[in-house]
């Protein structure tokens, strides 16, 4: 069961929770504050639209066995860079420490208060939110922050996943500069991150924008790093 709640051009948090008792609790909480509440209750369902949706908040709060716990976890991470917000039901120390090093931002404990969760909402969407990106045109393409989209020279709306279009932002921010790839990494990921998640990513990226705006050769591959490149 899932249920999406729309506010115009409000934050937008995903939350993963299977207890029926709680998990409509969490989403009026959320939506009381004026964000979008993105509400899933099935371990299934999140994985398959964890690449559809474009969260700026994830809350994961799983009765599900730990691995299935650790496979969502990685399975956001792989596509977006928003923070991750864990709720585990007992403190075990080997099992938070896997948590950050799959990505989580944040391991909370239950049982938690209503109170103490909407500040941690809070909390979270102050650093999420606070640096909004400013729009990219070139001669071929536009980027737009307000729909986390780019729009080629045929005019297609290309719908990005969060990694796609922070990548794709910083690339545009320096047409022509070739960025490391470590420090792409560190922009984007953190500690979390490693080349073969920013290989992906161009690979996906790449993709997108040849096949949905028929604009290939935007993104170039230097030794040891990647650049923009609008000619």
């Amino acid at each position: 069961m899932s249920n999406v709640i729309l506010s115009q051009n409000a934050p937008r948090v995903f939350i993963v929770c299977d207890q029926d008792a709680t998990a409509p609790i969490w989403g009026h909480i959320i939506r009381d504050k004026g964000l979008v509440a993105i509400l899933e209750t099935s371990f299934q369902r999140a994985m398959e639209r964890s690449a559809e949706e474009i969260p700026d908040l994830i809350i994961i709060d799983l009765n599900a066995p730990h691995p299935q716990r650790m496979e969502l976890c990685r399975r956001f991470r792989s596509v977006s860079a928003s923070p991750i917000l864990l709720f585990l039901p007992f403190s075990n120390e080997p099992e938070i420490l896997e948590a950050y090093q799959n990505g989580v931002d944040e391991c909370v404990i239950k049982p938690i208060s209503p109170a103490i969760f909407l500040a941690k909402i809070l909390a979270w969407s102050r650093r999420s939110w606070s640096e909004p990106m400013k729009p990219h045109q070139t001669g071929r393409l536009r980027l737009d922050p307000s729909h986390r989209s780019a729009i080629g020279s045929n005019k297609n709306e290309i719908k990005l996943t969060n990694l796609e279009f922070r990548l794709l932002h910083l690339l545009m921010s320096r047409p022509g500069y070739v960025f490391p790839a470590e420090d792409i990494i560190q922009t984007i990921w953190g500690a979390e991150g490693d080349i073969v998640l920013l290989k992906n990513v161009v690979y996906r990226l790449r993709k997108k924008l040849e096949e949905e705006a028929n604009e290939s050769s935007l993104i170039k591959t230097w030794p040891g790093g990647y650049s923009f490149v609008d000619e």
